[in-house]
């Protein structure tokens, strides 16, 4: 029984698996992770790496090429929250708008409380769904109760 081979933790498929060799590294579980502590699947990636991560996104999905500058600054922005400080080599800039929005979700100068009226009423609207259908579930599990009860069963 020594023989068996220990096996790798599996990752937890996602919809872009099958993107190139670029994108292999991204899904991995790292020792990091296993230890509890939140991953950074862009964190050491250089500058070509994660251009050439962004292009296999961009072409495995069929994003229209209007949205490429949002995707690059998203991802940028997701490897390093402070990637815009300085001014980048590459011309990427954020607009001041996109500062004043990333400034409202920073923990430290935004207000986290500060939503849309919309937002709370979705997550009203969802709170209200998931009790009924608790009651639901509740009312169905004790009508079965009562009827194998009033089986003998």
């Amino acid at each position: 029984m020594g023989n068996e081979a220990t096996e790798e933790p599996k990752v937890m498929a996602g919809p872009y698996d099958d993107l190139d060799e670029t994108l292999d590294n991204v899904n991995i579980v790292s020792e990091k992770n296993r230890a509890g502590g939140p991953v950074n699947p862009f964190g050491g990636k250089s500058h070509k790496q994660m251009n050439d991560l962004i292009d296999a996104f961009m072409e495995k999905t069929k994003i229209d090429e209007i949205y490429s500058e949002h995707i690059r600054k998203g991802a940028f922005l997701a490897q390093d929250s402070e990637a815009f400080q300085d001014l980048r080599e590459d011309g990427l800039q954020l607009k001041q708008e996109e500062r004043a929005a990333l400034l409202l979700e920073d923990p430290k100068t935004g207000n986290k409380w500060n939503q849309p009226w919309i937002l709370y009423a979705l997550v009203g609207c969802c709170s209200l769904g998931a009790a009924v259908q608790g009651w639901d579930e509740d009312a169905g599990k004790k009508a079965n109760e009562r009827v194998r009860s009033d089986d003998g069963a």
